[in-house]
């Protein structure tokens, strides 16, 4: 027997963004059925427009959008903009290069078309229980650097960084287990969860997304640590 579909978290919203009309409706669609609050755009500027009105947990977003903006410079500036509301590609570009660019802009997740339905719902509840779990208000200071993880923000020397959430998490997670070897496994588990498709080089552009904000020098790095054929650890 096929399990139905997931149900949100209570009063979850998310904000699509996608030019396709077809596939906008039949996200909308199924979207509303399990319990979500929709707010459905065709458009960059539309979606510009709706974003603080619609206060959406997640971001769902096409990458490519007609001739306006794509999804990815559509997302790298709200991130400009200090919004750090989580975010999913949904897209027919697969390729690796595509996947690392998406993740690069600032997303969190990667759909690729064709895919299915039951999948995305889950991996968009899952995005919104893993942020309404984080722990709030907790910040770490060690080394010139501080890390305000209820704020997705990192500062070092006196300039900041904005953190995806996932990047938060990570960062989180190694920061809590100082000068132990944590493998990649055990990080897709804990950080992305069971309901989530990751590869390990999801993590490793993840690493390295976070090696430029927090290492003095993102190619020799002091605190995140590769320890090979396992995974990474960080040291204080």
């Amino acid at each position: 027997m096929t399990a139905p579909p997931p149900s949100p978290p209570a009063r979850s919203a998310v904000l699509v963004v996608e030019d396709e009309a077809d596939l906008l409706f039949l996200l909308r669609q199924n979207l509303t059925r399990v319990g979500w609050t929709v707010t459905a755009c065709r458009t960059a500027k539309d979606a510009r427009a709706a974003l603080a009105e619609a206060r959406p947990d997640v971001l769902l977003l096409d990458v490519n959008l007609g001739l306006g903006p794509t999804g990815f410079e559509l997302l790298r500036g709200w991130r400009a903009d200090d919004v750090w509301t989580p975010a999913v590609f949904l897209t027919a570009r697969a390729g690796e290069a595509d996947r690392l660019a998406g993740f690069a802009a600032g997303g969190d997740d990667y759909v690729a078309k064709p895919f299915s339905m039951a999948e995305l719902l889950a991996r968009l509840a899952a995005i919104v229980r893993r942020a309404r779990a984080a722990t709030k208000g907790a910040i770490w200071r060690g080394a010139g650097v501080e890390v305000d993880f209820d704020r997705y923000r990192l500062t070092k020397d006196g300039e900041q960084y904005a953190l995806t959430y996932l990047e938060a998490e990570l960062l989180r997670y190694l920061v809590e287990r100082p000068n132990v070897a944590v493998s990649r496994s055990e990080l897709l588990d804990a950080v992305w969860g069971e309901d989530e498709f990751p590869t390990t080089r999801t993590i490793d552009m993840h690493v390295l997304n976070l090696r430029r904000k927090l290492e003095p020098e993102a190619a020799s790095p002091r605190h995140l640590i590769t320890v090979h054929g396992v995974g990474y650890k960080f040291v204080p």
